[in-house]
This record gives structure tokens, sequence and C-alpha cells, in this order.
């Protein structure tokens, strides 16, 4: 399992955080199927389908998944049935529907027409680890990080984490690192970058298969405008686009890790998530250590 985004979260009170109390809960509270009038439904997955494994730890990481089943409801649909009915009654009625009643005829339609709409599944893994005390996650939506740690806190009545608390701003460093051509020793940039300007409006420029260090992205940033995304390599381990708000795109662990996981891997689905599993979690805590240096991250 190699993530493919990466958001991390630090954890307060770790001493208090029970590991095997989190391994217990977490068949208590699984992903369910949505009922007849359910939106979605939300809750913890096995590692692996049809299987009784929901975790699976290494040097104190903890690797769990959870799941979002949601009733899919094409908008055309609804918009046709609604246009239909609106039709009818001002033909039969000879009068306009108005916006709040016709809002009101779409809340009915959806309402009845849900129990007949299909189920879609999607899912999102994270891992604590309590030696960093980390909370990283494989996923940057919103959505599904505000349920995650929902569920989270339903399962174990509480949760402390925070976001992290950067005392230099992403942005400004890594333009830093651009205008002054004097990125961290351990990195190397990308053929990728996207720069904005401070108006309202936050006027973006996309550069790709360009070197992020060249004239034409250097002039626009001496104008003023500063790194919003920029394609990065670290060490000989893993490539990344970071963002300024700290999550990590696109992220590629190098073939040379993957082919140790594999070599340690004893063969099987789940000796393959374990291998794979150690090795991530060992190259991601030991980034978060060059990571936390480049923003002057807090720690918790």
């Amino acid at each position: 399992m190699w993530f493919k985004n990466i958001q991390i979260f630090q954890l307060k009170d770790t001493e208090n955080f029970s590991s095997a109390d989190l391994i217990a809960k977490l068949p208590e509270f699984p992903l369910r199927e949505c009922g007849s009038q359910d939106e979605f439904t939300f809750g913890w997955m096995p590692l692996i389908r049809n299987s009784e494994q929901w975790s699976v730890a290494s040097d104190l990481c903890l690797l769990i998944r959870a799941g979002k089943e949601e009733k899919v409801l094409p908008s055309a649909v609804v918009r046709e049935e609604l246009e239909a009915k609106v039709s009818e009654i001002e033909v039969v009625e000879g009068r306009k529907v108005g916006r709040k009643e016709k809002a009101d005829i779409k809340e009915e339609l959806v309402f009845s027409l849900r129990p007949k709409a299909f189920a879609k599944r999607t899912d999102i893994w994270a891992y604590i680890d309590l030696k960093a005390k980390l909370l990283v996650l494989n996923s940057t939506n919103a959505g599904m990080t505000e349920q995650l740690f929902k569920l989270l806190q339903t399962t174990l009545g509480s949760f402390p984490m925070v976001p992290l608390q950067a005392q230099a701003s992403p942005a400004m460093v890594m333009t830093d690192w651009l205008m002054k051509n004097d990125v961290p020793a351990s990195l190397e940039t990308g053929d990728e970058c996207e720069i904005e300007d401070s108006s309202e409006d936050k006027a973006k420029i996309r550069f790709k298969s360009l070197e992020p260090l060249s004239e034409d992205v250097t002039r626009h940033l001496e104008q003023g405008m500063t790194v919003k995304s920029l394609a990065l390599r670290w060490t000989d381990k893993m490539s990344f686009v970071l963002n300024s708000d700290l999550t990590l795109k696109k992220v590629k662990f190098d073939d040379t890790l993957k082919e140790s996981a594999f070599n340690d891997s004893q063969g099987g689905a789940l000796s393959d998530m374990d291998a794979n599993f150690s090795l991530m979690s060992l190259t991601i805590r030991e980034f978060f250590e060059s990571y936390k240096l480049w923003f002057e991250i807090v720690d918790e």
C-alpha cells in the first residue's frame, strides 16, 4: 500500500492513546450499506476485502482503512424529472411554479428517487505513527478527511489532533527557493510548478515540462507572484508535488524501495501490504524530519 497523496496531522496526548483499544473497536463501527433514505454511510473497512484483517502494525505505526458508501443520484435525472413535474403543473393548473415551490418539488423527487439510486464506495487509508506523533492520510479530500476524524472520535471517544503549524509561510519559502536558486540539499526541482498573484481573483499560471528555475518562472516571481505548488524529488526515495497548504500530491516512491519491500514480503496479499507499509511509514517518518525544518513546523 503506497500512498499517492499525503496529508499529515500532528497528534496530541499520545500517551493516552491505546493502539490495542483502537484495534479492538474497529469491527464495532464497520461500513454498512446505505439504507433506502441514507445519503451516505461511513465506517471502518478490513484492509483486504472479505477478510477479518482490520489493521497492520509496524514499528509503532498502525495502518487502518475507512470507507464511504453513498447513493449516486445523477443530477441530469433529477433535473429531467423536475422539469417534467413543473411542466405538468403549469399545463394542468395554468400557473407558473415559483422558486420555493420548485425547490420543494425537487426535495420530494430526491426523496422518492434515492431508494432507486445505485451505491458507490470510496475508501481512505490512514496510519498513526506513535513515534513521530503523526496521523498520515492518503487523501487530501476535505470531506473524507472530516468524516475520518468524526469516525475516530466516535470509535475512541476522543482523538486529539491538529493540522501542521508552520511558522514560515510554505508559499514564501518555496518562492524563496526558486528566486535564490537555493533549494535544500536533499531536494531537486521537478518539471511542474504553479504560481499565483496576490490579487483578489488569485490569477494562476501553471508550468509543465518546464524547469521551475527557468527564467520564464522566476520572471513572474520577481513581479510579485508566489509559488502555490512545486514538483520536487526528495533524496532518492520519493517524488511529489508540494502544495502551499502542506499537502503532497502525485507521490511516487522510488522503485528501489518497492523492490526492497517485494524482497521482504513472504508472499500473499497481507504480507505484501505489511512489507510495503513498513518501508513507506519509515520513509515518511524520515521525510517529516526534513519537512519540519523547511517550514519551521512546531512540535506538539
